[in-house]
């Protein structure tokens, strides 16, 4: 018997116009279904009666001939009983962070850069600490620190980061080779990134990212006079015309992975035209991030999200033209793996910040990520402690969505796992409470997604 008396369509279902889609997710089991105009009609009449099928269906007796009518009806009938839709909630989820263990580290190799991009949330490069670069002593300690605190995994995750990391590229060799040698005598398999401004990639540096395997992670705003606008030299120059020969040759020696990562701030109103200007420099990994967090002249803010969101909608109408040609464009904010989505982990607690993935700083501090060096409260030890703190690290742990308020009732909430930790905080003074700039951002985003998506299976 159908019975949906006590469903809880306002955080289990998400029904939506996008464009001249009409599509219904169903959160739980992350299906998605396209609607006809009947049975988007039936489905919004679902939720006015609170699941009365009957009464939904019967609304309509004077707009539909019947046989339509019963042939939408037991066609959601069929879903829900494949469990397709209207599905309920799989409780207890928030145990499974209880055995979680480090399996990725990201590595401030250097607080220092050769830049001084105007939005840089690190302070050019020092994080508001003291400036200077990673030790091969304190690079090695991290190696271990890393293999010893990940029981349960083989796979583990490097990132090399900054400032600059390549201000320190021979500190990145001998920690990479130290790496695979202990990963050799441990059964461990350990995967790297690299994040860089590109000003100093060269030829020598690109073979050496190649011959190890090294995912590279390129930073560019797009246009020339855009990028050259906020990611600007030590001496004020714009970079441009130095950094995109050097991506653009990166790109060319096919790396094992790459994207492209830009930003676009709050003066910025056709962040879509960075993204095809970057299509048409050959770039096919890409993404273009807003900047988030606390209020400055560059965030993000509640006013500005009308435009932001109906330039989501531009964008979406760029890639679906790209689709269209069949020319290669993976997007990063599009990219939701919509067919088999995130771990049931990460669809709870988000990135793994303090948990799964930690920071090392130079001088062998831990933090919970990058975006939390510095912050006194977030100190969680030093590699020399060989431990790291216990209250902070369940702080995190516990931050997830079971224990959010504003989540648990939002129909994105599998897709983000409650938001980024560190937006949290600095729009909010609280990791706990979401940064709902961010969300409608984000909630924009997966719509997009899922209408790119059916397009791509249309096809």
């Amino acid at each position: 018997m159908f019975q949906l008396v006590n469903y809880d369509f306002d955080s289990d279902i998400h029904l939506y116009h996008f464009k001249e889609l009409k599509i219904l997710l169903d959160v739980n089991s992350g299906a998605i279904h396209l609607l006809d105009e009947l049975g988007f009609k039936i489905v919004q009449n679902l939720i006015k009666y609170q699941g009365d099928l009957y009464r939904a269906v019967e609304a309509f007796s004077n707009e539909y001939p019947e046989e339509e009518l019963m042939e939408a009806a037991y066609e959601l009938l069929g879903l829900w009983e494949d469990g397709a839709v209207f599905t309920e909630k799989e409780e207890g989820l928030s145990s499974l962070l209880s055995t979680l263990t480090i399996k990725a580290l990201c590595l401030n190799v250097a607080h220092l850069c050769n830049m001084k991009c105007t939005y840089c949330f690190a302070g050019q490069g020092e994080f508001n600490t003291k400036k200077g670069l990673m030790s091969v002593e304190v690079g090695k300690k991290s190696i271990d620190f890393l293999i010893a605190k990940s029981e349960g995994h083989r796979q583990l995750e490097v990132d090399f980061f900054g400032g600059e990391p390549l201000l320190n590229i021979e500190v990145v060799k001998q920690i990479v080779d130290y790496a695979k040698t202990r990963g050799k005598e441990t059964g461990r398999q350990f995967n790297f990134t690299l994040t860089t401004n590109a000003v100093l990639l060269t030829d020598e540096i690109m073979d050496f990212i190649n011959d190890n395997d090294i995912g590279i992670i390129l930073s560019l705003d797009g246009r020339p006079e855009i990028n050259d606008r906020n990611r600007l030299l030590n001496n004020g120059a714009g970079s441009y015309d130095i950094i995109l020969p050097n991506i653009t040759k990166a790109i060319a020696s096919n790396p094992v992975s790459y994207y492209v990562r830009g930003t676009f701030t709050r003066d910025n109103h056709n962040f879509s035209l960075d993204v095809q200007h970057m299509a048409e420099q050959g770039i096919e990994s890409l993404s273009m991030e807003p900047a988030v967090g606390e209020d400055n002249e560059f965030s993000i803010r509640r006013e500005d999200l009308p435009w932001v969101l109906a330039e989501y909608e531009k964008l979406t109408e760029l890639l679906l033209s790209y689709v269209k040609k069949e020319k290669k464009i993976d997007f990063f904010h599009f990219n939701l793996d919509l067919q088999k989505g995130p771990c049931l982990a990460k669809r709870i607690s988000g990135c793994g910040a303090g948990t799964e993935y930690l920071v090392i700083t130079p001088e062998g501090d831990i933090y919970p990520c990058h975006r939390f060096v510095g912050e006194k409260q977030f100190f969680m030890g030093n590699l020399d402690d060989e431990k790291i703190s216990a209250e902070i690290q369940e702080l995190f742990k516990t931050n997830h969505l079971e224990n959010k308020a504003e989540c648990v009732k939002c129909w994105a909430r599998y897709f983000c796992g409650g938001g980024c930790h560190a937006n949290n905080y600095y729009r909010n003074q609280d990791i706990v409470k979401p940064d709902e700039i961010s969300c409608e951002m984000q909630k924009k985003r997966i719509e997009a997604a899922i209408y790119l998506d059916i397009h791509k299976s249309l096809l």
